[in-house]
């Protein structure tokens, strides 16, 4: 199985804005059709579609911390797998993916993200991946970061 992440497209929009969380996930992430909204206002904002092989699993949604500062590094605004495909391992793989994509695409060495409180299971990922609690709050999140 690959992971790998695609643009958003005419061809997998529908399927990438039907993906969902569990009812009880709901207030974690926003949904995508939010986070794509969001690119207009946000023109800087890049999402894109995580696929595993084939078929589209899941969202992310990536953006400068400050894009006159490119080295204060790159945010991963949103991750998300569908409800239909969690328990797999697409989470973790995704968020390698989508570290992999900031150095690879924006050639940073800091990667940032935010996580509700509450969300245990994302917070044990993100620190299983490397990321560290900074103290810092955005909007009533926990911010953390990997340094690469």
């Amino acid at each position: 199985m690959t992971v790998e992440l695609r643009p958003i497209t005419g061809e997998n929009f529908q399927a990438v804005i039907k993906l969902e969380v569990l009812p009880e996930q709901s207030g974690f992430v926003a949904p995508n059709v939010r986070g794509i909204a969001e690119t207009y206002i946000y023109p800087d904002a890049e999402p894109r579609a995580v696929y595993d092989d084939d078929e589209p699993v899941g969202f992310v949604l990536f953006h400068p911390v400050d894009k006159d500062r490119p080295a204060e590094g790159h945010c991963i605004v949103r991750l998300m797998i569908g409800h239909q495909f969690q328990g797999r391992g697409l989470g973790r793989r995704a968020l390698e993916a989508a570290v992999e994509w900031i150095v690879r695409e924006r050639r940073v060495g800091r990667v940032r993200l935010s996580v509700v409180p509450s969300n245990s299971t994302a917070r044990g990922l993100y620190r299983s991946a490397g990321f560290v609690e900074t103290g810092e709050l955005d909007h009533d999140e926990i911010v953390m970061v990997r340094e690469i």
